[in-house]
């Protein structure tokens, strides 16, 4: 399958979401308004006009990024925009569970020896809820170093490309937390704590992979080389991101605290 450059592809009188042909500002068939080429101010605007979570196709759509997060991100930046959540209304959802499902197992509230530990932790919380977009960091990074030639896709749109991945990578976030739900023990939060990092970036990084394959539909003998590239660079630069980001939040928080 081969796709034609994303440059001219609004220049058309159909919709991009059902080809039918427009003879106004919205659609006849499906009700979407007529697609323009993504940038910041159409982020803006149709997350503020899309902000509603609970319908049913919402929620139907949004399960099908999780098997097909680039092929969801590729349909969306190039006109199909009804039939698909906006990026930043499925990853703020998706950040409210794992936040509401991390909360019920306890996993970033360790054992607070003094109150000043317990102050120092609030302000470590407080600081790292930002730390849910560094997967999207790396994605866009990593898919804007290797692919940004690819089709002619702008800085804009493969960020919605990062945000679908990240959205995604927070939903494998919660399924590995189910087993400290189904069974609470501290030996196994300790195993988890241990050992969770190394295989959630692993197999994140393969999602990854998966999503590039889909948004640029790509060749696996002749970009499955660029494509293992990816992968790699992802899971290099979301370790250095998390590292980097922890040691500044600590650095803060002993700043304010006057240490």
């Amino acid at each position: 399958m081969t796709l034609p450059a994303i440059d001219n592809l609004f220049d058309t009188a159909h919709c991009l979401n059902c080809t039918t042909p427009l003879t106004g500002p919205y659609c006849a068939q499906c009700g979407q308004k007529k697609a323009g080429r993504m940038g910041a101010a159409t982020v803006r605007k149709e997350a503020w006009a899309r902000f509603r979570w609970f319908e049913w196709d919402m929620v139907r759509n949004a399960l099908r990024v999780l098997p097909q997060p680039g092929t969801v991100a590729r349909e969306y930046v190039r006109g199909r925009r009804k039939d698909h959540p906006h990026p930043l209304t499925l990853l703020c959802l998706a950040i409210g569970c794992l936040l509401i499902v991390l909360g019920h197992t306890d996993y970033l509230r360790p054992a607070f020896p003094s109150e000043a530990a317990a102050r120092m932790y609030a302000l470590v919380a407080a600081y790292s809820k930002w730390s849910f977009s560094l997967g999207a960091l790396a994605a866009f990074v990593s898919a804007w170093l290797l692919f940004r030639r690819r089709m002619g896709y702008n800085a804009t749109e493969l960020l919605a490309l990062a945000l679908y991945c990240q959205a995604v990578f927070i939903a494998l976030q919660m399924a590995n937390q189910l087993p400290l739900v189904l069974v609470p023990s501290p030996g196994l939060m300790q195993w988890h704590k241990a050992w969770s990092p190394w295989y959630m970036t692993a197999l994140q990084a393969l999602w990854f992979m998966l999503a590039l394959r889909q948004f640029f539909v790509l060749d696996l003998r002749r970009d499955g080389l660029r494509l293992l590239l990816a992968g790699g660079l992802f899971a290099v630069l979301k370790w250095q991101a998390t590292a980097l980001y922890a040691r500044a939040v600590v650095e803060l928080v002993l700043w304010q605290m006057g240490m």
